[in-house]
């Protein structure tokens, strides 16, 4: 006996719903209202399981499959079952903005793979929800704008903290190098400054980039296999990630251990979150533990690594891909601030330099699904009835790249995000960072990081390939999107140019 999975549209004469989940024997793809409804078969214990993997490697990931699927099918709202997991794959912009902004979808999925990257916990803010993600939401970044963060004092943390990142570039001499970990270093420590009141060691840092470099590419947003079949992380750890995730939390969960041990002994100098939260422990407060003080911090690092490094790689990718592009920033950088030293409110009147970070978030979107969410009730969503528990993926990647809302998506132009006036102009369409309560937490500070190093680099550096050939820009997706890796040469350029 075969079996599928359907969502099915609800009509006027519907006075419950059908679930996206039932079984139908001899599963033909069938819906009721319309074929938008269908879905792959499924079978008992591994869903759609072997129909998705035998996709994802003809398709190189599993995001481009699953897109895949969803136009194969015509539907906006694709269900799926992953091992034992109500999954549905969410498309559209207005399907996106009810998602993101409907509080029925703010919670998030309790599986397996969560808790493990969470230190087997449900902690911090990032993957919990209700009143503890509510009231810890709050008091995380009212604190830290208090002090701070993702404000204009933090610029000067980031130019600071650049001058690791332009010694690196100097001393390579105009040789190939790739400086995806050096920038990724930095903006976890200027992150790690206003959770910590301090500095990670270098090892330290490098060890915690590479093995979450791993493990996106091991796992998707789903949680792959060892989500699906936890007991894998006993007879194959390696190849589940199991391992991967485990060196992963043993590295985070030292240096958040010792600096929160320092912090008790008061031994480190300033304000930040982890006194501040300390505070509140010794308050008697019943939701200040110390195990939510640890997640809170790993969510901190988790954000401050992989996403800004990876975001930084692509834009030298794409400043290296169009060389007439990185001329045109060139000239307005030395137009606007000349080869003298800057400050934010300058940086920020570069328009065409913007618009071209602006451009690089949507032409290579790191997190092609958003933050996995999970129904706290039945919903109707596009006309299908969601029932609740149902784990709810956005699809970020494909509406970054839909032809209906943007003109020649393939292409990459800068020029999209500037107004007829030459002014900068925000899209509604474009969401590098999510949208809704739960954008991500590292927001405020890739921005203004990604902007100012950008442009700390090309003032000073013509960026060209190593050998002659432009490396590819086809990414890597896992449970985000990465460049493959690549080199470039940093041409020291004369102050007359």
């Amino acid at each position: 006996m075969k079996f599928c999975i359907r969502v099915f549209r609800i009509t006027e004469k519907d006075n419950g719903y059908i679930t996206p989940y039932q079984l139908c024997a001899e599963g033909s793809s069938l819906s009721a209202g319309k074929a938008s409804g269908a879905s792959p078969r499924w079978y008992p214990f591994i869903g759609c399981n072997s129909i998705l993997h035998k996709r994802t490697v003809k398709y190189g990931s599993q995001w481009k499959a699953i897109s895949e699927m969803a136009k194969e099918y015509s539907t906006n709202v694709l269900g799926l079952k992953m091992g034992n997991e109500r999954v549905v794959v969410v498309y559209g912009e207005k399907n996106i903005q009810q998602v993101s902004n409907d509080k029925v979808f703010d919670a998030r999925p309790d599986n397996f793979f969560l808790r493990l990257r969470s230190f087997g916990r449900r902690c911090g803010i990032t993957f919990v929800d209700g009143p503890l993600w509510r009231e810890h939401k709050l008091f995380t970044f009212k604190y830290l704008r208090n002090i701070g963060y993702g404000k204009e004092l933090m610029h000067e943390d980031i130019k600071y903290n650049l001058k690791n990142i332009l010694n690196f570039i100097n001393n390579s001499n105009g040789n190939p190098i790739n400086i995806k970990i050096m920038v990724a270093m930095s903006a976890m420590n200027i992150l790690w400054k206003y959770v910590a009141g301090e500095h990670i060691k270098d090892s330290q840092l490098r060890k915690i980039i590479e093995l979450l470099s791993a493990r996106s590419k091991i796992f998707t947003m789903a949680g792959g296999w060892l989500n699906q079949w936890p007991f894998l992380r006993f007879i194959a750890p390696e190849w589940s990630g199991y391992a991967v995730i485990k060196k992963m939390n043993e590295q985070i969960h030292d240096i958040i251990i010792e600096s929160i041990e320092k912090h008790k002994k008061k031994s480190v100098k300033g304000k930040d979150f982890i006194y501040a939260f300390l505070d509140e422990m010794h308050k008697n407060k019943a939701t200040y533990t110390e195990d939510q003080l640890t997640g809170t911090c790993l969510d901190f690092l988790i954000a401050g690594a992989q996403t800004i490094g990876s975001s930084f790689d692509f834009m030298i990718l794409a400043a290296l891909r169009n060389a007439d592009i990185q001329e045109k920033m060139y000239q307005e950088i030395i137009s606007v601030l000349g080869d003298e030293d800057y400050n934010w409110p300058d940086i920020k009147r570069l328009v065409y330099t913007t618009a071209f970070v602006c451009e690089v978030q949507r032409y290579y979107t790191i997190a092609v699904f958003s933050g996995a969410r999970r129904t706290l009730a039945d919903s109707i969503l596009d006309g299908y009835t969601i029932p609740s528990g149902t784990t709810i993926l956005v699809s970020l990647g494909d509406l970054h790249t839909d032809p209906e809302l943007w003109d020649e998506p393939t292409k990459f132009e800068p020029e999209r995000f500037i107004d007829a006036n030459g002014r900068l102009k925000s899209s509604t369409h474009s969401y590098p960072f999510g949208l809704g309560r739960r954008r991500c937490p590292g927001e405020p500070l890739a921005k203004p990081f990604l902007l100012t190093s950008l442009v700390a680099i090309l003032q000073k550096y013509r960026i060209e390939s190593s050998n002659g050939v432009l490396p590819s820009d086809e990414p890597h997706i896992g449970m985000l999107a990465e460049p493959r890796p690549f080199t470039a040469r940093f041409v020291k350029r004369k102050l007359s140019q």
